[in-house]
């Protein structure tokens, strides 16, 4: 069984990196891809603090582009990249820095709007955090302090409402340069979870042969939110245009994403054993 889509407390995941491994380890999970949002740092902890010798650690990564649809998400995933290549790295920490900016602007928001407020020292936990922080990491907050049941209950009932009122980033990817920052440490680029483009399927085909004149090799085709027809469907497309395959659970960890388990997926729609991308490893 592999999952190439894993997220650990470098970005908005709950695990470290060594927990993710061992939870490898237990379900018999024999490839995992550490693809934390925008950095690099948990892939880097995987890959050399690896105990397990049944458990193959793939570098990798999970650039946001920009993408103007609301409510929608273009997220390209690097597989095998350089961890220490100079340019991704000096790209990335900008980006922290810009997340810290925009969450400070969030929780501005959430007081004026909503009446929210936290203690400063669980935002300070929160900005101070060795990964790379996210909304999600508010999200959490406000679970913990009972203002919503569940993450994602804060961005439907908070977040996504004043989504176009946070503070704007500085420093911002599209879907061009994520393909090419990828290219360029020696990775192959792959879109994550089509579905989350919210495209017809004649119109995802389209942007897909643009992203391959970009350089794309590969699309996430199993994906714990892609329903066994959507896969299919997927499949057809990498078929024709001969692109490679991924599989990946796209997992946080219990809280974040408790109906997601890493391997399996949403309830059991992965469990898969190989991926064409696999070759090029």
């Amino acid at each position: 069984m592999i999952d190439l889509h894993v997220h650990t407390i470098y970005s908005d995941g709950e695990h470290t990196p060594l927990e993710v491994l061992d939870i490898c380890n237990e379900r018999g999970v024999s490839a995992v891809a550490i693809t934390d949002h925008n950095s690099m740092q948990g892939s880097k902890e995987a890959v050399k603090r690896n105990p397990y010798k049944g458990v193959t650690v793939i570098p990798g990564i999970e650039l946001s582009a920009r993408y103007d649809v609301k409510g929608a998400n273009l997220h390209i995933l690097g597989y095998n990249i350089d961890l220490y290549n100079e340019t991704l790295n000096n790209v990335t920490n900008a980006v922290m820095q810009d997340n810290v900016m925009r969450l400070e602007s969030l929780v501005r928001l959430l007081k004026e709007h909503y009446n929210l407020s936290f203690k400063e020292k669980d935002l300070m936990r929160v900005y101070e955090s060795i990964g790379n922080i996210g909304r999600p990491d508010i999200a959490k907050l406000c679970v913990e302090y009972g203002y919503t049941e569940t993450v994602h209950e804060a961005f439907e009932k908070y977040f996504n409402p004043v989504d176009d009122k946070i503070a704007k980033r500085r420093v911002e990817f599209t879907d061009k340069s994520c393909i090419e920052y990828i290219r360029n440490a020696g990775g192959i680029a792959c879109l994550a979870h089509p579905i989350e483009l919210m495209k017809e399927m004649d119109d995802l085909k389209s942007y897909i042969k643009l992203l391959m004149s970009y350089g794309l090799e590969a699309i996430e085709v199993y994906q714990s939110k892609h329903s066994e027809s959507y896969s299919r469907r997927l499949l057809d497309i990498v078929n024709e245009f001969g692109l490679l395959y991924s599989v990946g659970s796209d997992y946080h960890g219990p809280v974040v994403t408790p109906d997601i388990e890493l391997g399996y997926g949403h309830e059991h729609n992965l469990h898969i054993q190989t991926a064409t991308i696999l070759s090029r490893f």
